[in-house]
């Protein structure tokens, strides 16, 4: 199976034990994890989570099958340096949907890095897959995720009220949906031609 793609400025491969020193970096930053239900993280908390799922992405791949979960790293196509990570983790008891997810390092914000890995992701779910339907969710405060799923066509379809608590704060869930009879024949077409192998 594949396991490189690119995409504009960036790369997405599968996820390996050798990028955890990185995805730890980021996941260690206030910044990046202001938003985050599972944030700040130690380099052994990231490790914890992440390892488990490496291991049985690789167990699939040398079994030349496909994984039931996906986990990319996410790297300039030129220089190779870390911009983050993205996610397709599968909903319990609705074969052919999976939950979004994407970490980018704050270094790198700001740039269209957010919606090319959200892109990635519907790419990767109903080109690649062929899945049914792309879950995703947020913060009610974080705008900068809630406008990445909205370019990537994501319709708002509910508002779980003080559903995450944050120190002593809780913030509202909103949660969005895309279905595969939601692309269109061309954006089909231009999700293929954006992303090669």
């Amino acid at each position: 199976m594949q396991q490189t793609w690119t995409g504009g400025d960036l790369e997405f491969s599968c996820c390996t034990e050798d990028d955890l020193p990185d995805i730890a970096r980021m996941l260690s930053k206030e910044s990046v994890c202001r938003w985050l239900i599972f944030g700040l993280n130690t380099e052994e908390a990231t490790r914890s989570y992440f390892l488990p799922l490496i291991e049985e992405i690789q167990a699939a791949l040398a079994e030349k099958r496909r994984p039931d979960l996906h986990v990319f790293t996410v790297r300039l196509k030129r220089s190779g340096e870390f911009v983050g990570q993205c996610a397709l983790l599968p909903a319990e008891f609705s074969p052919g949907t999976f939950l979004i997810g994407y970490q980018l390092d704050d270094r790198y914000w700001r740039r269209g890095y957010g919606t090319l890995a959200c892109s990635f992701l519907v790419y990767f779910a109903f080109i690649v897959l062929g899945c049914h339907r792309l879950n995703g969710d947020t913060v009610a405060g974080n705008t900068a995720s809630r406008r990445v799923m909205e370019r990537c066509g994501f319709t708002l379809e509910g508002i779980q009220r003080q559903y995450w608590q944050f120190g002593r704060e809780y913030h509202d869930r909103l949660i969005f949906g895309l279905l595969a009879s939601d692309l269109t024949p061309e954006r089909r077409s231009a999700l293929r031609e954006m992303f090669t192998p």
